[in-house]
């Protein structure tokens, strides 16, 4: 019924029902609408209803409207049950019982110059939810319904689906002048302040959220239960609050109303909101909105309630519903917004909520989290910063942590083209709703991947071997050059990292101090014209560097394992990204080589674009390796890694050892790596490594002449290592400044680790969504750390 007058002010609805007698009720039914049958009154507020059940058993609800009923909301109503119908005909709501004339209701005079909408839909058996028990399963089906009603409504439009209700949420600034009709001065208030909060800070907001009609009032009086199924919600009825308005007022409203306070209200709550979400998913603002809608609406019902009460015609008005309404909203408002939101959450596995700008964050107790941590992960598990970041959300370069506090993060390198792109989420997301299998059967994904991307690597290498990591990536490369060579030495740069399987980690001397090396392992001084015995400006660097890879030859030969592999992280990154003489690669690959080894570029840190000029930090040394490994950053974070080789490698490791992977290579991990390809290309960000790269440590060399701890800045791309030494001269590393500068870094919002042997050197390696503007900051705040020193 339409409640607001054509001025815009709001009117009391007339509460005097039609009043025809049965004779003539029983002529109308069988004139307009073919019925006959026994007649039972039905209680209604507005309108008079009857239940008719036909000599054939069938029944159904005659309803004669109210005269002041807007006819363009009775045809909202019934178009949107015969919208439902055709869109899920197995959906049980009422059915239209169409006229003789085959109309979707009759009209008929009410012999005092008033004409009456007539109209039947169909009876729903089963008892009203209200007078069941409330279980965590029936709550959850009440959810499921409701949702299933929603989509079912979707794209369902109507010339009077705005019209004035004052039960829509988005409707309640009409309602805020009536607030003083409530008559509890504490409620009063309570009320007052909650109007105000919504109309002033929520509101606005809910514009940019779903918007579509709805049922707007699946409370316990309108849902029914499943007579063959007592934890089943058997249908939904009465369509009089349809209104089109925000979405998230759907599971809101059951929510709101279904509510029966105990010592845990929100386990019931968190059920009807996780099945709403199972069938028609929420979004993250929605999920967010949902306890602002719930405590709107209870405000709603007690403004309603007290101003329809204070009428002459108002006294008895839901008088049952203001002492639990109270009772909920001062409930609600004593859990507060952030306890309710993060149980919702957690109910439909949304990730922890991130405070925007200007809002106050969530307070955790860091101690108390730090002693979890240690129980369920160890207490040897390394945190980054003396002040550990608590994050919830990654967007592009940056990081935000619980109390909103916003971290620009130039350390990350797994979230290769920025955290949480877009297009990778959609890209995981919808090939998870899809299939998610192992390769012992055909898909294309991993096919038309594996070909993407070998043909950004050098010629030859096209065969791929997937798997989940880059560790299981070198772990196989290291296995596949052993069965080529016969061979079972390998040789690595000091202070190596490539990973955490037992072969790779006897290849990964990150730190010797705790593990003396194996026996069949070396490894190479680091080319590092900086701190290295030969600086820059001498003669043959290259040669002088590289021909320490003959004393390591010769000492595997000589200890009988001769030469399988020489791994290499072609960006030297946990050597501290020295700049390494042009040619000494190629110098000690030839020499390894013709010792009879193969080469793994272990692509995880330097590869995928990060160099700047290249897809891969090998080409950047002019060297064809026979592997490439690359790991997680590749899909992004998923857990992805590749061995790509030659064919005839490949074909001659299969064949002996028969090599699967159940997850390497699944829909799920190629669809993310597909979209990582897309958006380099897309977005040009080899190229933006490249500039972005070359201006940060320009900008970061202009401070070495300000700054007597920064002794040198070096780099290629979005790798870029800065090392920090006590004197100049004799290049005394600063470890402990170097620390230093981190955490204070991190305390002023940017965020970088700590490489190279001396843990001297400020490892800086950001996601390739790092733009120019980004790098100020960066620099900016290096400049104010070193100035801290």
């Amino acid at each position: 019924m339409n409640e607001m007058k054509k001025t815009g002010e709001v009117k009391f609805l007339d509460r005097n029902p039609p009043a025809f007698p049965d004779g003539e009720v029983r002529r109308l039914a069988a004139a307009v609408f073919g019925l006959e049958g026994d007649l039972k009154p039905l209680v209604s507020e507005r309108d008079q209803n009857f239940r008719i059940t036909t000599a054939k058993g069938e029944t159904f609800v005659f309803k004669i409207a109210n005269r002041d009923e807007d006819p363009g909301v009775v045809d909202l109503q019934v178009q949107g049950l015969l919208h439902v119908e055709r869109t899920d005909p197995g959906m049980v709501v009422p059915r239209i019982r169409r006229t003789r004339n085959g109309e979707p209701y009759g009209w008929t005079d009410g012999g005092d110059g008033n004409r009456h909408i007539l109209r039947t839909v169909s009876w729903i058996e089963g008892e009203e939810l209200r007078t069941q028990t409330y279980t965590p399963a029936l709550m959850r089906s009440s959810g499921a319904a409701v949702a299933r009603l929603a989509r079912a409504l979707r794209g369902f439009h109507h010339p009077s689906a705005r019209h004035p209700l004052l039960w829509d949420v988005t409707q309640i600034a009409g309602l805020r002048p009536h607030a003083h009709h409530i008559a509890d001065k504490g409620s009063r208030a309570r009320v007052e302040r909650v109007l105000d909060t919504f109309i002033a800070d929520i509101l606005p907001g809910l514009a940019k959220l779903r918007h579509q009609v709805i049922h707007n009032d699946a409370n316990g009086d309108n849902m029914v239960v499943d007579p063959a199924d007592r934890e089943a919600i058997g249908g939904i009825i009465d369509f009089g609050d349809m209104i089109h308005t925000v979405l998230a007022a759907d599971p809101a409203v059951t929510s709101a109303d279904l509510i029966k306070l105990a010592d845990d209200v929100l386990t019931p709550i968190c059920e009807i909101v996780g099945g709403y979400d199972s069938v028609n998913p929420l979004e993250e603002d929605e999920i967010d909105a949902i306890y602002d809608l719930m405590v709107a609406r209870y405000a709603i019902t007690l403004v309603i309630v007290a101003w329809r009460n204070s009428q002459p015609d108002g006294p008895g008005y839901l008088v049952e519903y203001e002492a639990p309404m109270t009772r909920a909203l001062e409930a609600f408002l004593t859990l507060g917004r952030d306890r309710v939101r993060r149980r919702l959450r957690d109910a439909c596995r949304f990730p922890a909520y991130c405070p925007k700008p200007g809002e106050k964050g969530i307070t955790d107790d860091t101690a108390a989290l730090r002693a979890k941590r240690d129980r369920f992960l160890g207490g040897t598990l390394e945190l980054s910063y003396e002040n550990p970041v608590h994050v919830v959300k990654g967007e592009g370069p940056w990081l935000f942590a619980a109390d909103g506090t916003r971290l620009l993060d130039a350390y990350n390198n797994v979230p290769q083209v920025g955290h949480a792109h877009p297009h990778v989420a959609r890209a995981v997301a919808r090939q998870a709703a899809a299939l998610n299998t192992n390769t012992r059967y055909l898909y294309r994904i991993i096919l038309d991947y594996a070909e993407r991307l070998t043909d950004t690597m050098p010629k030859g290498l096209e065969a791929c071997l997937f798997v989940n990591s880059g560790s299981e990536a070198n772990d196989a490369a290291f296995r596949m050059a052993k069965q080529m060579t016969g061979n079972r030495g390998a040789i690595v740069m000091e202070a190596a990292y490539h990973g955490i399987s037992e072969a790779i980690d006897a290849l990964s001397p990150y730190d010797l101090k705790n593990r003396p090396l194996r026996p069949h392992v070396r490894t190479l001084m680091s080319p590092d014209p900086y701190r290295g015995p030969w600086k820059d400006g001498e003669p043959d660097l290259a040669a002088k560097y590289a021909a320490d890879a003959d004393r390591a030859i010769r000492e595997l030969q000589e200890a009988g394992y001769g030469v399988a592999a020489f791994m290499i992280d072609s960006g030297f990154t946990s050597n501290g990204i020295p700049n390494v003489p042009p040619g000494y690669m190629k110098l000690v690959c030839e020499k390894v080589r013709a010792a009879g080894g193969l080469i793994v570029a272990d692509e995880v840190q330097c590869g995928f674009a990060r160099m700047g000029t290249h897809m891969w930090g090998i080409e950047t040394h002019g060297v064809v390796p026979d592997f490439i490994t690359t790991g997680k950053p590749i899909g992004n974070g998923i857990a992805l890694g590749v061995t790509v080789t030659r064919p005839e490698i490949r074909q001659a490791f299969g064949e002996k050892t028969g090599f699967f992977s159940t997850f390497g290579g699944n829909p799920v991990a190629c669809a993310a790596g597909m979209a990582v390809l897309d958006v380099i290309e897309r977005e040009g960000l080899m190229a933006r490594a490249y500039e972005t790269g070359e201006y940060k440590r320009s900008k970061m060399r202009e401070l070495i002449n300000k700054h007597r701890y920064l002794g040198d800045v070096r780099g290629s791309g979005l790798l870029t290592g800065v090392e920090l030494v006590r004197d100049r001269k004799t290049l005394e590393p600063a470890p402990e400044e170097t620390k230093r500068v981190i955490n204070h870094l991190r305390n002023n919002g940017v965020l970088v680790g700590r490489e190279g042997p001396h843990g001297n050197v400020l490892k800086i390696r950001p996601p390739l969504a790092f733009r120019k503007e980004h790098a100020d900051i960066l620099v900016d705040g290096l400049d104010r750390a070193l100035a801290a020193l």
